[in-house]
Order: C-alpha cells, then structure tokens, then sequence
C-alpha cells in the first residue's frame, strides 16, 4: 500500500484572520483566539472527507520543485502567501484516486458560497510511504478563471464561513449527478463562466445554467425567459418588491442575451438603474447562485 499527499493549490485565495462581532471578549482572549487560529492556518482547517485548507508549507515547495515528465512549468507561479487544499490517502492503484472529485466539489462549493476568482486547477500526488517524491499531476479545464496566475487575491475566507463551506461542500459530495442531471449541467455552465472574459459570455453560460436548473430539459420556446424569471423570483424574493425585482433583472438578461446570440445590438440594462454590463452580469451571478444553493436540499 502506498500512502500519498494530495495537494491542490488555491489561486485568488485568502483566509483573513481577524475576529468579527466578539466585542464579547477580553484583549487577552481575542489575543489568544487569533493566535491559535493563526496556528489553524498552518497546521489546517478541517473541512470534509479528510480534506484540510492550510497555508502552504516550505514541504510544498520542495515536493513541487522538480517537474515530472508532461508537467507544466508551474512551481514559479506558488507563493509563500498562498493556501492549498491538502488530503492524505492509502491505496494500491494511485489511478484509482477520488481525491481530484473531492477537491474540485470543495472549490465548486467556495464559488457556490459567494462571489470570488477562487481556483484550483491543479492537483499533485506526492508519494510519502517511500521516497518522498512527486509522482503524478492532474489538471482540470473547468477550475480555471480568465486571470488564472495573474489577478489579486479576491477570494476571502473568513473563519464564521467554514461551517457553511462545510455544509455546501457536504451537500454537493452527496448528490447523485445520475439521476440529478440538472444540476450537473448547471455546475458546469455555473463553471465554465470563470473561464470566460467577456460579460457577455458570461451572461449566455449563467443562463444555460437557469434553464437547466428551472426548465430541466423541458422546452418551453419563446417563453422560456418568462418562465425562469418567474420561477427564480418565487424562489428567491422575501416580499412582492424583491419579486419584482428579480423578476425584471433576468427578464432584461433574457432580451440581451437573445440580442447576443442573434447578433444584434442592445442597449445598457436598466432596471432600477442605468448597469454597465460587467456590474449587470454579477447581479445575474448572484441570482444563480443563491437558487442553486436553494435548489441543493
């Protein structure tokens, strides 16, 4: 049996470490609190199946040092500054490794918790029971974001979201994608929208996704956006005006997105005002996100 670390780093990531809404503790407590989460940031932070977030270690950087046949030029790009998702596994046949899964759901579910270029499109098997040594890589297309290697760190966790990061990666790790096809499709559209530059690629593969959650294969025609906007306003608006609301901003996404792909002009969205498409798009984002968190019970 040969036992491997698997390690995937975490692009556009940060953990922020400060204390929120505990006026209730003394200096001396808060003091102690953070230090003992810093401790947490090296050692890891426990998130589901044997999987650990932690920053990346000195080890790391060792173990990724020298390339393996058909690897990437990719250990310049880590910074010490960076975290990985870590997860320590036993098996006979490496090739029989579920750890890939695992690791993307949990990347899936930190863009499902909120808006944020997190990404991790690379996965290393790092042999620990013999000679240390880096035995296999994997890489995955639909982890990947436009700005991959290049952008800040935008993703920010904070220590009061693991338990939800916790609960959506759970819930996503439960699912039957046979029977659930639906929401596979949704995902990967969900996905694919990171890879994208331009808004409105964005907006097509966001709507795709509306349809495969709302619609589910069904086909509904001309009136297909009436029916989503519709729906997702039921299912996300509290009162009548965040109905509305909802309602107006994917029925207006729906008018442009058949402009796009019919190739004709349209005019700046307005709703409840005058958006740039960049700003419109993310409101559109976070609609989808917030049904397909909905929808995962």
């Amino acid at each position: 049996m040969k036992t491997y670390k698997v390690i995937c780093p975490l692009f556009g990531f940060q953990i922020q470490n400060i204390l929120i809404g505990r006026a209730d503790l003394t200096e001396d407590e808060a003091t102690k609190l953070l230090m003992e989460r810093g401790q947490k940031l090296v050692e890891g932070i426990d998130l589901i199946s044997g999987v650990k977030v932690r920053r990346i270690s000195r080890e790391d950087f060792e173990d990724l040092a020298t390339p393996i046949p058909t690897m990437h030029t990719y250990a310049k790009e880590l910074s010490p500054s960076m975290f990985v998702l870590e997860k320590h596994i036993t098996i006979e046949n490496q090739h029989q490794f579920e750890a890939n899964r695992i690791m993307q759901n949990i990347i899936l579910a930190l863009r499902l918790m909120k808006k944020g270029n997190v990404s991790g499109s690379y996965v290393f098997y790092v042999l620990v029971s013999e000679k240390r040594r880096l035995e296999s890589w994997s890489w995955d297309e639909e982890q990947k974001t436009s700005e991959t290697f290049s952008f800040p760190f935008t993703y920010i966790l904070r220590f009061e979201d693991i338990p939800t990061l916790r609960e959506i990666s759970e819930k996503i790790a439960a699912i039957d994608f046979a029977k659930r096809k639906n929401l596979d499709k949704a995902f990967k559209r969900f996905q694919r929208a990171y890879q994208e530059t331009d808004p409105e690629d964005q907006l097509i593969d966001f709507l795709i996704a509306f349809e495969a959650l709302f619609l589910k294969g069904e086909k509904a025609g001309e009136s297909r956006g009436d029916i989503i906007a519709i729906a997702c306003s039921h299912l996300l608006g509290k009162n009548e005006q965040e109905r509305e609301e909802v309602r107006q901003f994917l029925t207006k996404a729906y008018s442009i997105r058949n402009c796009i792909v019919h190739g004709s002009e349209y005019r700046k969205p307005t709703v409840d005002k005058e958006y740039e498409m960049p700003e419109f798009v993310s409101r559109i984002e976070g609609f989808l996100r917030e049904s397909t968190r909905k929808l995962l019970d």
